[in-house]
C-alpha cells in the first residue's frame, strides 16, 4: 500500500483539482484503482512524483539545478521569493517567535524528550564547528532507541539545550543569534535537507540522519560559506579596497553572501537580520562594510552575508556562521526526517543516463 495514495494527496502534490487527476487518467498519463472500503481512488506514488517533477522542470534556475524526483513536503515552501514554515511567512515567525518556540512549531512536538546520557569530554578537544556533528554522533551511538522512529521529532527537540552546551563560546541566546538561527531552521530541499532525507528513507535513525544532513552541510559551498562572507567583510572592514576584496571572494564565480539558486531577488532571511541589525546598532561597523560591499556587488544578497555580519560585531569568529547554520537547521533537518518515514522507504534513487566515461 506505500506504493499508493488518495486522490487528495496525489491532488495536492499536483497541485492540480480532482478532474484534472481523472483526465489524466483517461489519457494514461496516470493510473488509478479503487480498494474494497477506501473512499477515494488510488493513485500510483511514483507516477504522480514523476508528473510533477515534469512540471516543476520550468522553474526558474532549472538548468542550474540537477532535476530530481518532485518531493511533496509540509516543512517549508519557497514561492516568488517568499519563505514559508509550516505555511506561515518566515517574517512572520521571527516576528512572533524565539527560536525554542519555531523550533516546536516546526517540529510540531510541545514536550522534549531526555537524550541518553553521554560522554561528552572529548567533544571539547575539537574545533567549535565539529562539535554539534560529533555530539549528536555520540548520542546516535549510544541511543538504545536508534532503530525506533516513535517520538522521533520530540527527541531531537530534547537535544537541543545539549547542543547549546557544547558551544559555550557562542551566546545562542543573544536576540541576533536567536533570530539568525531562527530564519535557518528550514529553506526547502537543500544539499543537507535531502541528504537526510536520504538516510531517513532507507530507515536510519533520527539522529544517524541528522549526520548525513551535517556532512553535506559542512561543504565550503553549504555551511561552511558563511566563513567566506565573513572574511570579505572582516577584510573591507579592516581597510581593504572594496574592489580588491570582492575580487579575492570570488570562488567558482560564486561570491560569499550573494546570490542564491532559489532566490531571484535578496534572500529574505537576509532582509530580517540585517533590517535588525540597522535598527538595533545602526553604527555597527560590521554592517558598515557590509553596506558598502552590497553597493559595490550590484546583486542579490543571501544569508551568508547577514550571519557573517552578526558574527563579527558580535565577535563570535569566522567558524561561528557555520555553527549557527548547524544549530538552526538541525530542527529542520529531523521536521524532513520525520516527514519522510512517513514515505515509502528507499524511494531516492538517481536514474543513470549511462553517458559517463568507462573506467
Amino acid at each position: 500500500m506505500d506504493r499508493w495514495i488518495t486522490t487528495s494527496e496525489a491532488s495536492a502534490r499536483l497541485g492540480v483539482k480532482r478532474g484534472t487527476l481523472y483526465s489524466y487518467v483517461s489519457r494514461g498519463v496516470l493510473t488509478s484503482r479503487r480498494m474494497p472500503g477506501q473512499a477515494e481512488s488510488l493513485f500510483d506514488r511514483a507516477e504522480v512524483d514523476s508528473l510533477a517533477a515534469a512540471k516543476h522542470d520550468g522553474r526558474r534556475a532549472g538548468d542550474r539545478l540537477l532535476r530530481f524526483r518532485a518531493v511533496a513536503t509540509r516543512v517549508s515552501t519557497i514561492s516568488d521569493d517568499r519563505l514559508l514554515l509550516r505555511g506561515t511567512d518566515i517574517a512572520d515567525i521571527c516576528a512572533t517567535m524565539d527560536f525554542t518556540a519555531a523550533a516546536r512549531f516546526v517540529l510540531d512536538v510541545d514536550a522534549p524528550v531526555p537524550p541518553p546520557s553521554v560522554d561528552l569530554s572529548a567533544v571539547e578537544q575539537v574545533p567549535v564547528e565539529r562539535r554539534i556533528p560529533l555530539t549528536v554522533a555520540l548520542i546516535a551511538a549510544n541511543d538504545p532507541l536508534r532503530a525506533d522512529r516513535t517520538d522521533a521529532a520530540a527527541r531531537v527537540l530534547g537535544v537541543l539545550p545539549v547542543l547549546v552546551n557544547v558551544v559555550p563560546e557562542i551566546d545562542l541566546a543573544h536576540p541576533w543569534v536567536d533570530l539568525l538561527v531562527t530564519t535557518l531552521i528550514d529553506n526547502g530541499l537543500a544539499a543537507s535537507t535531502t541528504a537526510a532525507r536520504v538516510a531517513a528513507s532507507a530507515r536510519a535513525g533520527v539522529f544517524d540522519s541528522l549526520l548525513a544532513g551535517y556532512a553535506a552541510l559542512s561543504g565550503p559551498l553549504h555551511g561552511g560559506a558563511p566563513a567566506s562572507a565573513y572574511s570579505l567583510v572582516e577584510a573591507v572592514r579592516g581597510g581593504v579596497d572594496v574592489d580588491r576584496a570582492l575580487a579575492d571572494a570570488v570562488v567558482d564565480g560564486r561570491l560569499p553572501g550573494f546570490g542564491h539558486v532559489i532566490y531571484g531577488g535578496d534572500d529574505p532571511r537576509a532582509r530580517i537580520v540585517l533590517d535588525r541589525l540597522r535598527a538595533d546598532r545602526p553604527e555597527s561597523t560590521a554592517l558598515a562594510a557590509a553596506e558598502v560591499i552590497i553597493a559595490r556587488a550590484g546583486r542579490p544578497v543571501n544569508v551568508d552575508l547577514a550571519s557573517a555580519v552578526v558574527a563579527l560585531e558580535l565577535g563570535l569568529g569566522p567558524r561561528a556562521g557555520e555553527v549557527l547554520f548547524q544549530y538552526g537547521r538541525t530542527v529542520g533537518m529531523a521536521a524532513h526526517v520525520v516527514e519522510e518515514y512517513g514515505e515509502a522507504p528507499l524511494r531516492w534513487r538517481g536514474s543513470n543516463t549511462g553517458q559517463g566515461r568507462q573506467a
